[in-house]
């Protein structure tokens, strides 16, 4: 009769080891979790502010607008194109009676990028341009300026649809000359946004 117990004991702690084991190798063969999908075409919304130069002049301003682009997917890997239209309230302080600003912007870019699961880091580059205008004492010259655009960004994905996104853009316009009634003035111009957005996909 005292076996019993015994045999009890023994067949209880092989079940409970099995099952530990069981569950242990049942954690350590859980594959990680897939990216989150980015592919598709996507559409949504920026806000934020815009931070320039000219000829050591600082402007500043905020912006706002839209993106509209395209990405594919492959595994972790995410490329894509994109362009964007951007109202700007850019602009110097006035200087001598002298004055710059930018209306608007815009570009069109290729990214590419590498997903963390539902987080996707990215690098783009393309052509920008911006309407500017310089304004003194006799008047004022406007110039439609082209350049490079390129910058680094984080979208995180909140759904399958829905996305938010966090973007620094530089814009490098190169040397323009604007001619008023009384002057001449070549200015190079630089312009760096940085903006928040939220996007859909499908």
């Amino acid at each position: 009769m005292t076996r019993s117990p015994l045999l009890c004991a023994a067949v209880v702690a092989l079940t409970c080891a099995s099952n530990a084991h069981s569950a242990d190798f049942d954690l350590q063969t859980t594959p990680s979790r897939a990216s989150a999908d980015f592919s598709g075409v996507g559409l949504g919304i920026d806000i934020g502010a815009g931070l320039g130069a000219g000829n050591g002049v600082n402007a500043s301003g905020r912006i706002g607008g839209g993106h509209i682009g395209y990405n594919f997917q492959a595994s972790r890997l995410v490329g894509g194109a994109e362009t964007d239209f951007v109202a700007s309230g850019i602009k110097s302080g006035s200087l001598n009676t002298t004055s710059f600003k930018q209306n608007f912007l815009t570009s069109a870019r290729v990214k590419a990028g590498w997903t963390f699961a539902d987080l996707l880091l990215y690098g783009t580059v393309g052509w920008g341009y911006s309407t500017s205008k310089l304004t003194d004492a006799s008047g004022g010259s406007s110039k439609t300026i082209k350049g490079a655009a390129y910058g680094v960004g984080a979208e995180f994905a909140v759904t399958r649809n829905f996305f938010l996104r966090g973007e620094y853009l530089r814009y490098d316009f190169g040397a323009q000359a604007y001619a008023t009634p009384l002057t001449t003035t070549a200015i190079s111009t630089s312009t760096n946004l940085l903006r928040a957005g939220a996007s859909v996909h499908f």
